[in-house]
């Protein structure tokens, strides 16, 4: 999914003043476990959403649920954002924050995917090794994938390392093929 030129401009906004106050990792996780609390429960979502609730009882909502308990600036955003009937922009603001505070931090996030659960020693292997690869530090989130049959297929970005036994041998077989 794509970010918006608008969803960028309110991330930078939100991240030069978490900068500015030393704050960067905390409104990170507090955005992050907000988005995921909105993305996973439908009520919440469909009255932030709701056009025909006025922006009067979304604040006094907000300030009952979250006042005192997520950063001050945090807080204030989110009343910025109803104000401006931006809050359907919520998730990809938080999308272009982290993608923000990750090159601000050097630091890459990294999918692999693997036929059966990594150790933990394997998972800290793992990111050390992609780490020292690209130069910065590596956030790996690992997950099981029942259809391989052994490796791992990691994706960091928009590029894809297919270390995978199944693409192993398809680069075998086209080898062959060139060879004849």
């Amino acid at each position: 999914m794509s970010t918006s030129a608008v969803e960028k401009e309110y991330a930078k906004a939100l991240f030069m003043l978490a900068q500015r106050t030393d704050k960067i990792d905390l409104i990170a996780g507090q955005y992050g476990e907000l988005v995921e609390l909105i993305e996973s429960n439908r009520q919440v979502k469909f009255f932030l959403l709701a056009p025909q609730i006025s922006a009067e009882k979304k604040h006094r909502l907000l300030k009952k649920a979250f006042e005192g308990r997520i950063d001050q600036h945090l807080f204030k955003f989110l009343q910025v954002l109803i104000d401006k009937r931006r809050q359907n922009l919520l998730s990809g603001i938080y999308r272009a924050y982290a993608e923000q505070v990750n090159i601000y931090l050097n630091r890459v996030e990294a999918f692999a995917a693997t036929a059966v659960k990594l150790t933990e020693q394997e998972h800290g292997a793992l990111a050390d090794s992609l780490g020292r690869h690209l130069g910065c530090s590596v956030m790996l989130r690992d997950s099981v994938d029942p259809h391989l049959l052994g490796g791992l297929v990691c994706r960091i970005g928009d590029m894809v390392y297919d270390g995978s036994l199944r693409g192993k041998l398809v680069r075998l077989g086209q080898q062959i093929l060139k060879e004849k």
